[in-house]
């Protein structure tokens, strides 16, 4: 799901934004996915502290916890969107709905007529039915949905980020190939690794962190003048960019 530019992702329990500036991975805590999540859920509505204070029980979570999680979140957000988070005085917190943004997949999907849209998930289900089949016989990775490769001999996961369904197309086969290398390295850094190529193919932007130091250790690059050539990728270089060991 989507908050803006932000992708919420409850799987992971994480904020990941990721453009043509900028990429970074914001790792949440208990409380603060936890405000979020009933944020989203309610979005447009006040959400009061007792409402929120209610689903740790019986977990003692106090008004000042709750404030700092909303704070550490606009945090994230900057100081462009932390405006969509508002403290609604002796009530509690209202997630603003201007900061909906869906994924072009679910747009679609509400100006499609019933037949099209049974017959989108039909042939979704194929899809899936396919890829299962065709990614058996490789051991090397494990897809999960969506566009999560679990990395061989390891904890660690490569997330593809796109901007389209034609990026999609174009590059899966490519982060695929790169998800094979990362399982060919001896030991992989970082538990999370978040892949954006630029649509125009000149541009992949990397955000890397760890788990275990909620978000703190977090290591964002950039590579430049790409020209969709990936060749260049090979375990020395996963090395000297500090990704593998």
């Amino acid at each position: 799901m989507y908050i803006g530019p932000y992708r919420f992702d409850v799987e992971l329990k994480e904020l990941i934004h990721i453009d043509s500036e900028k990429a970074s991975a914001f790792k949440l805590s208990n409380i603060e996915f936890s405000v979020l999540e009933q944020l989203q859920a309610c979005r447009g509505q006040v959400v009061s502290i007792e409402s929120i204070r209610d689903k740790f029980l019986p977990t003692v979570v106090t008004h000042h916890d709750i404030s700092r999680a909303v704070q550490n979140i606009k945090r994230f957000l900057g100081a462009e969107h932390a405006s969509w988070i508002e403290a609604i005085a002796k009530q509690g917190y209202l997630l603003h709905i201007s900061s909906q943004k869906k994924p072009m997949l679910n747009r679609a999907l509400h100006s499609a007529s019933l037949k099209n849209y049974l017959m989108c998930l039909i042939l979704g289900i194929f899809l899936l039915v396919f890829l299962v089949v065709n990614l058996a016989t490789t051991s090397d990775i494990r897809l999960s949905v969506p566009d999560k490769i679990q990395i061989k001999a390891s904890e660690s996961i490569l997330v593809p980020i796109y901007n389209s369904d034609k990026d999609r197309e174009d590059y899966q086969s490519r982060v695929k190939e790169f998800g094979l290398l990362l399982g060919q390295c001896e030991v992989v850094k970082w538990q999370r690794i978040y892949l954006a190529p630029s649509s125009d193919g000149n541009q992949l932007q990397f955000v890397m962190n760890n788990i275990a130091d909620d978000g703190k250790a977090c290591r964002n690059l950039k590579v430049t003048n790409v020209a969709k050539d990936w060749h260049f990728i090979d375990l020395a270089w996963l090395k000297e960019a500090g990704i593998c060991e």
